[in-house]
């Protein structure tokens, strides 16, 4: 009996040894994969102030509202450059050009860990979060943009849908009837709509004025120096000048900003108001990028240019002289409105 005891407990001795040995080995093989594990997250996180700060750029300055779907996807071997009209031609070249411009945007030391969730997931975090902030920076100076009373603004529950100037910018006829333009009057001089939108971006002060206090800070628009010194984002990201994506972004924002909308949804669909603001983006960026080059763009990136940056490098200009530069400017408009190739 005691023989038989001995040889029982010798036996589950020897099964547990051998289920012992087993895990070992498996944990020996597991070992190395969560190794690199570690070490790939590692990898990944040490990017994140970078990502941080390229994202907030790349959504203000390139697009609003990237495609989920290519932020992962690798650069085409030739491109369609997103510089170019070309790249509204087909499907197929707008997603080579969102990729072209992706990477173009964000530096070499990222271009290899771009096809990862982390750099994706980063960048559709950041974007809304930028967004949110610089909407909160702008509503405190809206009424200075609009040259509109600051309480229509401060309060986001404020019932702007109701205000007879806002309605005029928006080109809504009543309170009742919030139907929506693409292009709005407030895109245009004079508030004056074109068809033809040969006139669109016309009222280029007015998305000065946003672009101005979102990358100089909001007090840039009082003061010849900008409040916010280093921790502007125009020295934060080293912008010196706009571009098609950036001038579609104020577009949008004042937009939103003036609009009965009281958050501006990662979506792009606007809660109150069903104002689709992705496709006013897409829209914006499309023609900016297409006229990009044209004599009457030019002009009206030229003086938005030097009203946002030129400002804060030369010596201090007397207001009305600068009234007097921008109605020359809006008289050659003006006249090149003569001309439809322009």
């Amino acid at each position: 009996q005691v023989l038989k005891t001995l040889q029982v407990q010798m036996q589950r001795l020897q099964d547990e040894n051998k289920s012992i040995k087993e895990e070992n080995k498996t944990l020996r093989a597991e070992k190395p994969k969560r190794k690199r594990c570690v070490d790939t997250q590692h990898e990944l996180s040490v990017h994140e102030d970078t990502i941080t700060i390229y994202a907030r750029k790349y959504g203000m300055m390139m697009e609003m509202f990237p495609s989920s779907d290519l932020l992962n996807k690798k650069l085409p071997e030739a491109p369609t450059p997103f510089d170019s009209p070309d790249r509204y031609k087909t499907a197929a070249t707008q997603d080579s050009a969102f990729l072209h411009e992706l990477y173009h945007h964000f530096p070499k030391s990222l271009h290899k860990i771009m096809e990862s969730s982390y750099f994706s997931d980063m960048v559709l975090k950041c974007i809304p979060d930028a967004h949110a902030n610089e909407i909160k920076k702008l509503r405190g100076v809206a009424g200075d943009i609009f040259n509109l009373p600051s309480k229509y603004f401060t309060s986001t529950s404020f019932e702007r849908a109701t205000i007879p100037e806002i309605q005029q910018l928006l080109g809504v006829s009543s309170a009742a009837n919030q139907t929506y333009k693409t292009f709005p009057p407030i895109l245009f001089p004079g508030l004056k709509e074109d068809t033809s939108l040969k006139t669109v971006f016309g009222n280029w002060e007015l998305l000065a004025r946003v672009l101005k206090a979102s990358l100089r800070g909001v007090t840039s628009l009082h003061h010849r120096s900008s409040g916010g010194g280093a921790h502007t984002n125009a020295l934060k990201w080293s912008v010196h000048q706009i571009t098609p994506g950036a001038i579609a972004w104020a577009a949008v924002i004042a937009i939103f900003l003036l609009s009965p909308d009281t958050e501006f949804s990662s979506s792009g669909l606007g809660k109150k108001s069903n104002i689709n603001y992705k496709t006013l983006f897409y829209n914006y960026k499309k023609v900016l990028v297409s006229k990009w080059t044209t004599r009457r763009v030019t002009l009206i990136v030229a003086n938005i240019n030097n009203y946002v940056f030129e400002a804060a490098k030369g010596p201090s200009v007397d207001p009305s002289a600068e009234q007097d530069h921008a109605s020359a400017i809006n008289r050659a408009l003006a006249a090149l409105d003569m001309d439809s190739s322009e």
